[in-house]
């Protein structure tokens, strides 16, 4: 059995090279996660099986802001821009430099990898640039054990 874990692995700082994407962007309730990420995965699945491209990495959503209402853009990185597709449509996820932590655990216990991605950004004076996005390295669909699945936290930050 596994070491358990804390709330995140060691933050660290990294700098990111821009990632095309295939995604679908909406404002959603916070109680609509779950069924809005099934949905806009399938949604973009099958629009980048019909135009012929690779993904390029996993699933991710990334949170513009973070509220009662939740303007949410998930999707995949893909190896080729593509074409709009009803709701579908090309995006990027930004460079530049990120702090970044993976999260071992249920979803649900996201928040205490959050605040500790928080408080190094205030310990180390490295203020936010956007709102974070969450790569799902784990796929709950083959890896029923909530304690098993990892989740790596994004979260960009400004230049100094």
């Amino acid at each position: 059995m596994a070491e358990p874990r804390g709330p995140s692995s060691k933050i660290e700082m990294r700098s990111l090279s821009a990632r095309a994407t295939a995604t679908v962007r909406e404002t959603i309730g916070r109680n609509d996660i779950s069924d809005s990420l099934g949905r806009i995965y399938r949604a973009v699945n099958t629009t980048i099986a019909k135009q012929g491209i690779e993904a390029a990495g996993a699933p991710f959503a990334r949170y513009h802001s973070f509220g009662d209402t939740i303007d949410l853009e998930a999707g995949l990185p893909v190896k080729s821009t593509i074409a709009v597709d009803g709701d579908v449509k090309p995006s990027q996820l930004p460079g530049g430099p990120a702090a970044i932590a993976v999260h071992a655990g249920p979803y649900e216990s996201l928040k205490a990898t959050y605040d500790a991605i928080e408080a190094w950004m205030k310990s180390t004076g490295r203020p936010p640039a956007g709102g974070p996005w969450e790569i799902y390295l784990t796929d709950p669909s083959t890896e029923p054990d909530p304690s098993k699945w990892l989740t790596e936290i994004i979260w960009p930050l400004k230049l100094n």
